[in-house]
């Protein structure tokens, strides 16, 4: 078997998974900055100083970027949630995971945009998660643990007007918290997040 050619000490699929990086990373910027009216192909490789033809490389077209990009920040908040533990008691488990969330969106507003604001306009990050729970609430659950059973109903219709109150109530909380217009400390807010997760739940009853 032939060795992989290498260029400049790398190989060809390691420097299209780096160009593909570069690309996401330009994509946090637009999307996370202007919206995704601002993620177009010209934009990004004029930003990522590389020619369409590196874009296309790694993308079909602009809206798997957008997808790109926003499952990358996913999975950062995901990783980041895996650390919760799941033996504490419920309220000490959904503030814990609530307080990682807020962390997350304070170190840089751009990921509340991405995984907050946009999948509420945009067309491809709405068809996106459209078969699962609102965005926000998929990156909490998973951190529960078994607490989640207490929080998510058993029933299918049950299930999706738990999960569109949760979901709505905490986007509102956070977007309002990142823009400002909530001004209270994180702890605080937290404490409040952890409030309504508990009182819409089936368990807050």
């Amino acid at each position: 078997m032939n060795a992989p050619k290498l260029w400049r000490g790398r190989t060809l699929d390691a420097r299209s998974a780096e160009r593909r990086e570069q690309l996401v990373d330009v994509g946090v910027e637009l999307l996370g900055t202007d919206g995704s009216a601002a993620v177009t192909m010209r934009a990004v490789t004029r930003l990522a100083n590389l020619s369409p033809r590196y874009f296309y490389e790694s993308f079909a077209d602009r809206r798997a970027l957008i997808v790109a990009v926003y499952d990358r920040l996913e999975t950062e908040l995901l990783t980041r949630l895996s650390t919760v533990d799941p033996n504490g008691d419920l309220h000490t488990t959904v503030r814990a995971a609530l307080q990682i969330c807020a962390a997350y969106f304070e170190e840089d507003p751009r990921r509340a945009r991405v995984l907050l604001r946009e999948p509420l306009t945009d067309d491809t990050l709405r068809r996106h998660s459209a078969d699962r729970l609102p965005a926000f609430l998929r990156s909490v659950v998973p951190a529960l643990g078994t607490a989640a059973g207490a929080l998510i109903p058993d029933s299918e219709e049950a299930l999706a007007v738990a999960g569109t109150a949760l979901g709505g109530a905490l986007v509102a909380l956070y977007l309002d918290w990142i823009d400002g217009r909530l001004p209270v400390e994180r702890d605080r807010l937290v404490d409040h997040a952890t409030a309504v997760v508990l009182a819409l739940a089936p368990t807050g009853r």
